[in-house]
């Protein structure tokens, strides 16, 4: 079943993880897709860009094993797109 058709929530339970990184890893995978076609990248231009394959990049944007898919990955994938990013953390309350 695609990612986008999944509510966290349930994902996370599934997969035994955190709710919140589940959400989180769905926002910058939507982050990817979109700026991705945006720029006029393929999935294979992408992946050559990255050196990796177009099926990995089709993987990580599917959301497929969005627990095995670092943020690491995701904030690489974003950099090669040109995006810089910043890390906050805040005490929740």
């Amino acid at each position: 079943m695609p990612w986008k058709e999944v509510n966290s929530e349930k994902l996370a339970k599934s997969l035994g993880i955190n709710a919140s990184e589940v959400r989180e890893k769905q926002a910058l995978i939507e982050i990817i897709i979109k700026a991705r076609k945006r720029k006029g990248l393929s999935q294979a231009a992408l992946a050559k860009k990255l050196k990796v394959s177009q099926s990995r990049i089709a993987q990580i944007e599917s959301g497929v094993g969005t627990a095995k898919v670092t943020f690491d990955v995701l904030l690489s994938v974003l950099s090669a797109l040109g995006y810089d990013f910043r890390i906050i953390s805040k005490r929740v309350a």
